[in-house]
């Protein structure tokens, strides 16, 4: 059964480990990076088990913005052997939970522009294109900026 709790420092080398299966490099973080963000009071990292076993996790940092705060996904990522089971569904509706009571607004992503599965995923959860950056993985993919509402 999956349960989902906050991830802690001893679970970087394991993040950084599935992150590197998930993404190639110029998109999966580096240690120093997850490093950064796990000690962040900005940040929430939830991680998704299967009796003990890191079936996945996502990492997003709260923005303030003007009056315009909102969540965004740094990145979510579900191993391989627990893919279509709901999942990345979980993270992403808990860090939506997460992010709503906290007051955010909105929820923001970017999502390469050659991954239509993960697109496609992320529009069935209600998030919709708002946007495009040239070269932002690895200074040569595009970008899909993606936004969903949470008011």
């Amino acid at each position: 059964m999956i349960q989902l709790r906050p991830a802690t420092k001893a679970d970087l080398p394991s993040l950084y480990s599935l992150d590197q299966i998930c993404f190639p490099a110029g998109i999966a973080y580096s240690i120093r990076e997850f490093r950064a963000l796990l000690s962040s009071p900005r940040t929430l990292a939830t991680v998704a088990e299967d009796d003990g076993k890191l079936a996945g996790f996502v990492i997003a940092v709260f923005v303030r913005s003007r009056g315009d705060d909102g969540g965004h996904i740094i990145t979510i990522d579900v191993d391989f052997d627990f893919r279509r089971r709901g999942i990345g569904r979980l993270l992403m509706e808990n860090a939506e939970t997460h992010f709503r009571s906290n007051g955010a607004l909105r929820l923001r992503l970017e999502v390469a522009e050659n991954n239509p599965e993960a697109q496609s995923f992320y529009i069935g959860l209600g998030f919709q294109a708002i946007g495009r950056i040239e070269a932002y993985y690895d200074d040569k993919l595009a970008a899909i900026v993606m936004e969903k509402s949470l008011v």
